[in-house]
Parts: structure tokens; C-alpha cells; sequence
């Protein structure tokens, strides 16, 4: 009888604790007999608190503290490290940060860092779409007048050259009219590879303003030099054939020419140009008129 008392006592230990490990609840009532044992109550202290420590894991809640210290508490403190972590470079993608990558959590890291790939492709696809023409390829006019502001604030800061063209094609309608739409939006395709192989340098850019309407912004550039790439653009339009289908036709542009004085707003530079090209129209198309 003595022999087997110790016996009876160790199984109600591991029985007791084997039900609070698989128990819902921690509503357990200790037997008298053990809560005296100070070894089961510590182990069965330590084994409540990496319970709560676990389920407030799985809740997401990362506040929780492990007060014990050894192998298995750390590993569980180790993975609410990384997943702290990954919570800070998950606010850091959302905040347009697409450079995290998590090398941890196995294929988790590999679909995560996927994700993120994928997103970054994404957002650089939205932030192209979200600035550019989307017939033509170049600039659209929002993002064409930032860039024409931030230009114009640097010219005005350093009393810098700054010179705009403001490009119409002619009868655009009756091309229209003539050869049908899809013929149109070729030709406006045509101009644009022409601006882009006509010598432009790497600081001038372009955008389209509407329609058949185009503008090209020259730095550095005084208004009796600004005269020689507007001429050769009108050239190069005026000599290129446009072919669409079956049809093959010529295209002219007016142009007009202005500059930079001070005192002047984004608004005010590019009024003058059109009016310099509405000047050039009146004098009969395919040339050049400042103002």
C-alpha cells in the first residue's frame, strides 16, 4: 500500500496536466493533494502561461510578455519576434515600401515575398498608367504641367533660359473624316516617334496636351534657339508619309513658340504658345510663329 501511493500520486499529476493541455478552459480544480506540491503547481503555472502565450499568438495579439526563460519558451518567443517583425514590414508595404523581403517562415516567406513582387510590378504599372497618354506613350497633360511647373520654379529660381512649343496638327478632322479614326490615331503615333527621334535632348520633354495638341518644353533654351527644333520637328513631320491599311497621307503642324519671362505662370508660358500657333494657322498652316 505504501509503495504504490507515490505511484497513484505521480499519475494524477500527469493526468492533470495532459487535461490542461487539452482542455478548452482553464478551470481545472488542483486536488488538495497536489496544489501542496510546489514542483506541479510551478510546472503547471508555466505551462498556463505558455497557453496564453500561444493563443494570444493565434489571436494576432503581439503584446503578450514570456516571463520564462529556456528552450521551449524561447522558441515561442523567437516566432512572436518574427512576426512583430513581419507586422513592421507589413505596414511598411502599405505605406509603398515594395523593398521588404521576409527570409524567414519557410514557404510563407516565398509566397510573401511573391506577394510583394507582384504588388511592386503593380503599383509601377498604376503610377506609368497614371501619367502617361495612353494612345501615344508620352506624357499625359497632368503629368506633363507638374513636370512644366517644377521646370518653371527652377528656371524662376536661378533666372534660367525656358522656352515651350505648343503643337497643333493641321485638319486633323478631315484626316479623320477622310481615312477613319484608327487612321488618326496613327498619325498621332507617327508625331510622336518623330518627336522622339528628332534630336530632343535628355533634359527637353513632351506630353499631350488634348486631342491633336502637343507641347515640348526646351531648359536652358532662349526663344531664337528654341526656333531651330521646332523647325526641325515641322520638317520631319511634313517629309514622313503616314501609312494605315490601305492608306498612305502627309501630315503639317502648326507651331507655336514662347518663353519664359519673369513673373510668368505655367498658365501664362503656355497661353502665349497657343497663341503663337493659333498665329501660325491664321498664316496658313505648317510653320512656325513666337510670341
Amino acid at each position: 500500500m505504501g509503495s504504490s501511493a507515490p505511484e497513484e500520486t505521480s499519475g494524477n499529476m500527469l493526468a492533470l496536466l495532459s487535461e490542461l493541455l487539452k482542455s478548452r478552459s482553464l478551470t481545472l480544480e488542483v486536488p488538495e493533494s497536489l496544489a501542496s506540491n510546489p514542483k506541479f503547481m510551478e510546472l503547471r503555472g508555466i505551462l498556463i502561461d505558455v497557453r496564453e502565450f500561444l493563443f494570444a499568438l493565434s489571436v494576432g495579439d503581439l503584446s503578450q510578455s514570456m516571463p520564462h526563460k529556456g528552450y521551449f519558451a524561447g522558441t515561442i518567443k523567437a516566432l512572436q519576434s518574427s512576426l512583430r517583425h513581419l507586422t513592421w514590414q507589413t505596414k511598411m508595404i502599405s505605406s509603398g515600401d515594395f523593398t521588404q523581403r521576409v527570409d524567414f517562415m519557410g514557404e510563407f516567406s516565398e509566397s510573401f515575398n511573391s506577394m510583394v513582387k507582384h504588388l511592386d510590378e503593380a503599383m509601377r504599372l498604376l503610377e506609368k498608367a497614371a501619367r502617361t497618354d495612353p494612345l501615344t506613350g508620352i506624357n499625359n497633360r497632368g503629368y506633363f504641367m507638374q513636370l512644366l511647373t517644377a521646370e518653371l520654379e527652377r528656371s524662376c529660381r536661378y533666372d534660367r533660359n525656358l522656352s515651350v512649343l505648343v503643337i497643333d496638327i493641321d485638319h486633323f478632322k478631315k484626316i479623320n473624316d477622310m481615312f477613319g479614326h484608327a487612321a488618326g490615331d496613327a498619325a498621332l503615333q507617327s508625331f510622336v516617334a518623330i518627336l522622339q527621334n528628332c534630336e530632343l535632348r535628355q533634359i527637353d520633354f513632351c506630353g499631350r496636351l488634348g486631342g491633336e495638341e502637343f507641347a515640348v518644353v526646351l531648359p536652358e533654351t532662349p526663344l531664337d534657339k528654341a526656333m531651330l527644333p521646332a523647325e526641325r520637328i515641322r520638317c520631319m513631320l511634313a517629309e514622313t508619309s503616314v501609312v494605315h491599311a490601305e492608306a498612305s497621307f502627309s501630315v503639317t503642324a502648326s507651331i507655336g513658340v514662347s518663353q519664359y519671362v519673369t513673373g510668368d505662370s505655367v498658365e501664362s508660358v503656355l497661353v502665349r504658345a497657343d497663341q503663337a500657333m493659333y498665329l501660325a494657322k491664321e498664316r496658313g498652316r505648317n510653320r512656325i510663329c513666337r510670341m
